[in-house]
């Protein structure tokens, strides 16, 4: 027993010594948010629209350790993602969204690991290696960083006012993988080793004193339903292969704050390995953001306007579909909102006798035409009132025989308050006047208008 006594000191004390020097090499930071809703009428139908009222929050924590100089490793994670009150094996993500964007399926689940890199000062530059954020460069506009990640390996190079930047990616949950190990597969003829999905990304950044400016070019390599058919004749596997060019602008000239940013694909959206057993499907496509503010203290307006185009059904050899990944980027409180769907489900009546078009809302903005015009003040330092009008429409059919591509318009009023510097609470008020874009092409569907309560606490540290 005095044996276990002096071991059990001996850990104390080298713990004890420890502690001053792990402080000192590991640096935390992270994030907490907890956001209530109620919306009066999420399936937009007149007399028979369910309202929906919630509370959701997350835990985001990231730990640095600085190994020695030039060297570090990098831990993040998530955590306690969930709706208040819900129960611990609840399912959370609506069934329209991708896997890519869910934490885990259910709460008792939900500490998800998503960062592992180190990060090394080498030759000039900064090398990161392993589990990083992915999708984001430029403005907020086609990012979709916040909930995706995986396997990058990133070098960064500055020179002067120029940043060099070579990136390869491969996309969370698309690598084909037995559950036995690589040797399951041994004569499994439905195997093929390259399935999965790769990138391989140019781009710079150039700094000046009142803004940046890039250009990013990445080659999709996307073999997730490359053929695995050991008869050639039967083979109908396809290949997604795109060539993305995303050029942006950031800059304050004088009192007017501006930024633009394009993302044009070209390539193949579907490329058959063997002919004649499938049409290839083409892809040329650019989607277009911009937006300028007008600081007159205390006041500021401005406008935005994005086009996101839509698919035109009757081309099933081509693929115009614009950026499928926009959930960064939330310009209203409601229409196409990506935290508000993620939580709520889709937007529109799609279910029931009298069924229309329901729309996900949950990849940001898909083929679409916004314009928005929005004003605020900021009569305190700490406080900042917003209120915007947004008109949307669709730019092709949502489906065979739609009756209007019109989404229609929002006015949102937000007021965000920092209790703190690191404190901040956010109420919102939105209403949407809803187009009958989400009739679908039943004319007996009576749609009706929606409007939404909200409101947000954000600590970051």
């Amino acid at each position: 027993m005095k044996k276990l006594w002096i071991v059990l000191l001996s850990v104390a004390l080298i713990a004890a010594f420890a502690m001053p020097v792990c402080a000192a090499d590991v640096k935390f930071s992270g994030s907490y948010v907890i956001q209530g809703y109620y919306e009066n009428n999420r399936a937009l139908l007149k007399n028979d629209g369910p309202s929906v009222m919630d509370t959701w929050q997350r835990v985001r924590m990231q730990a640095d350790f600085q190994v020695q100089q030039g060297l570090s490793f990098t831990l993040g994670w998530d955590a306690f993602e969930k709706i208040w009150g819900a129960s611990r094996n609840a399912t959370y993500a609506p069934g329209t969204l991708s896997n890519v964007y869910q934490l885990s399926a259910g709460e008792n689940e939900n500490i998800h690991m998503n960062l592992a890199y180190v990060s090394a000062n080498l030759a000039g530059g900064l090398l990161r290696v392993g589990y990083q954020r992915q999708g984001q460069f430029g403005t907020a506009f086609g990012d979709y960083g916040d909930y995706a990640y995986g396997p990058r390996v990133r070098y960064d190079y500055v020179t002067g006012p120029w940043t060099w930047i070579l990136i390869y990616d491969k996309s969370e949950a698309a690598q084909y993988y037995a559950p036995g190990g690589p040797s399951a597969n041994i004569g499994n003829s439905t195997y093929q080793v390259d399935q999965g999905q790769d990138a391989y990304v140019a781009a710079f950044i150039y700094t000046w004193s009142k803004g940046n400016a890039g250009l990013l070019y990445k080659y999709l390599d996307d073999s997730r339903n490359a053929g695995n058919n050991p008869t050639p004749a039967t083979d109908v596997g396809y290949k997604r292969l795109w060539h993305i060019f995303d050029p942006y602008v950031k800059a304050q000239i004088g009192p007017v704050y501006v930024e633009a940013e394009v993302i044009a694909i070209t390539g193949k959206t579907k490329q058959y390995e063997t002919q004649p057993n499938g049409t290839d499907q083409t892809k040329n496509t650019a989607s277009i953001y911009a937006s300028a503010t007008y600081d007159f203290a205390p006041m500021y307006a401005g406008l935005t306007f994005v086009y996101v185009p839509g698919d035109d059904l009757s081309t099933p050899d081509k693929d115009e579909a614009g950026w499928p990944g926009m959930i960064d980027f939330n310009p209203c409180l409601m229409l196409f909102n990506f935290d508000l769907a993620r939580w709520n489900g889709s937007m529109g009546p799609g279910s029931g006798s009298n069924i229309g078009l329901a729309s996900a809302m949950n990849q940001g903005i898909t083929n679409a035409t916004v314009a928005q015009v929005f004003v605020g003040v900021k009569p305190l330092p700490k406080l900042d009132i917003k209120a915007s009008y947004t008109y949307a429409t669709a730019d092709k059919d949502g489906t065979t025989g739609q009756l209007s591509r019109d989404y229609g318009k929002e006015l949102d009023i937000t007021a965000t308050y920092k209790i703190y510097d690191n404190l901040s609470y956010m109420v919102g008020f939105g209403y949407l006047w809803a187009g009958d874009f989400f009739k679908g092409s039943n004319a007996n569907v009576a749609i009706d208008n929606d409007y939404l309560l909200t409101h947000k606490l954000t600590l970051t540290f």
